[in-house]
């Protein structure tokens, strides 16, 4: 397969992306087309849909090991599933899939809302989302059945000097971004205080460590310089 376009995001790094699209709504991505699929031709009709599928790589995964289980997140890290009956990023294939918002059609590129991609991500496919076939609220998911929020954006706090210096759109996208559960099963618990993070985003350099009101304060944000 070929790529027909490649994604610009907020995430530098698979580190703090979001395990599903969706989930937040700040993260906002470019779907920038290659010069072959670049004629407005291409999506003629498709502001008609509010919603479209990207079907995408994951480029920056390690080849496939032919393992037939994996640990999901939402189980804790210790017990393991079927790859098929997973989203797990390392699989046969290496394909993704996300359902992002269409936030806009511009000349080469379509913005797009909700994006839960590392930036550079190769996407194979878009195809636009019908929800009269592909909503059902009546579907079942039973051990990943709710978003994996375990905190407010209120509980994520910002420094005085954080808060100083970060933008206001990139504040906004922390705060969504560090409701989620992002560091690993093993090291949660009361020892997890002690620890500090690092995440990329928006070209932000951040440093957050949790605090023991299951809060995450951000204490340092650095712009990271570019090429």
């Amino acid at each position: 397969m070929t790529p027909v376009a490649h994604l610009r995001t907020p995430f530098a790094e698979k580190f703090g992306v979001p395990r599903q699209s969706g989930i937040i709504g700040a993260a906002e991505g470019r779907v920038e087309f290659l010069p072959a699929f670049a004629s407005p031709d291409f999506v003629r009709g498709l502001e008609a849909f509010s919603h479209v599928w990207l079907i995408t790589g994951f480029h920056k995964n390690p080849a496939w090991d032919g393992a037939a289980t994996v640990r999901p997140p939402r189980l804790g890290g210790n017990e393991r599933v079927g790859v098929f009956a997973s989203r797990a990023p390392l699989r046969p294939n290496g394909l993704g899939l996300s359902l992002v918002e269409l936030r806009a059609i511009e000349p080469g590129a379509l913005r797009v809302g909700g994006i839960d991609c590392v930036d550079g991500t190769p996407v194979y496919d878009i195809k636009p989302y019908l929800p009269w076939c592909e909503a059902k609220p009546e579907a079942r998911a039973d051990w990943a059945g709710s978003a994996p929020n375990v905190r407010t954006p209120d509980a994520v706090r910002l420094s005085e000097d954080v808060a100083a210096v970060l933008p206001a759109a990139v504040a906004t996208l922390a705060r969504q971004v560090l409701t989620l559960d992002l560091q690993p099963a093993y090291q949660k618990g009361p020892a997890a205080t002690e620890r500090t993070y690092g995440v990329t985003l928006a070209g932000w350099n951040l440093r957050w460590h949790p605090t023991p009101d299951n809060g995450i304060e951000v204490f340092a944000a650095e712009a990271v310089e570019t090429a």
